[in-house]
């Protein structure tokens, strides 16, 4: 799963009232075949992981996924122990039609080779309910 041929197109949008390194980096993407959904979710982590050494701080723990099953949207921040202090900028991408326990699959498989990843000392979680309830990757 290259990044060679990118197939998502980043949208950065600045929450107002927020700290001004505060962005979230949104794309959609519509397909529905297995491995465009594969290639669209490598790319969020790519992007996630690109923003690694900015979002890092001595109390980062987790690479956080969040999937909201209601509006089919993979949510991907920095965080804490505690699951409640995140990173400035968060990574936000919707599907059309992904079930959570393919996304957590996809997402554990790119993770076993992800060597863009393994340079940092983070957890990578997944979670689609409450972050009390995630789950190793």
């Amino acid at each position: 799963m290259g990044c060679s041929s990118m197939i998502l197109s980043w949208q950065e949008n600045k929450s107002p009232g927020e700290c001004a390194e505060s962005m979230c980096y949104h794309s959609e993407y519509a397909g529905t075949e297995e491995s465009g959904i594969r290639l669209a979710l490598a790319e969020c982590v790519e992007k996630s992981i690109s923003l690694l050494a900015t979002n890092i701080n001595d109390e980062s723990l987790y690479l956080l996924f969040e999937w909201c099953t209601a509006s089919s949207v993979l949510s991907i921040v920095v965080t804490d122990s505690t699951k409640k202090l995140d990173s400035a900028q968060v990574v936000k991408c919707g599907f059309s039609r992904l079930e959570a326990e393919d996304l957590q699959y996809w997402l554990g498989d790119y993770f076993t080779t992800c060597e863009s990843f393994m340079s940092y000392s983070l957890v990578a979680a997944f979670h689609c309910q409450t972050r009390m309830e995630s789950v190793l990757l």
